[in-house]
């Protein structure tokens, strides 16, 4: 499955560099934390259970709230708040 961060790590670069003047700071810095986000780039922890021996990594996410896979779920909450206040 293709997420936004594949999009934006693909295409991102080329974007900016054509349309990043005539945009907002608030919607680079948000496409640049996706691009980021995922262990790859922010060195994920990995888990060691000492009973069973099991290894697991975990995500470390750029926690922006606009990545669909950080805190969208968060921001979604925050939204129907507004509308109920």
């Amino acid at each position: 499955m293709v997420e936004i961060a594949d999009i934006f790590r693909l295409h991102g670069p080329a974007y900016r560099e054509k349309f990043g003047d005539r945009l907002p700071k608030s919607p680079l810095w948000a496409m640049e934390a996706i691009e980021q986000c995922r262990p790859e780039a922010l060195g994920g922890p990995v888990y060691f259970c000492e009973n069973c021996e099991d290894v697991q990594d975990r995500d470390h996410s750029c926690k922006n709230r606009h990545g669909p896979t950080c805190q969208n779920d968060s921001a979604n909450v925050w939204l129907e708040k507004q509308k109920d206040a």
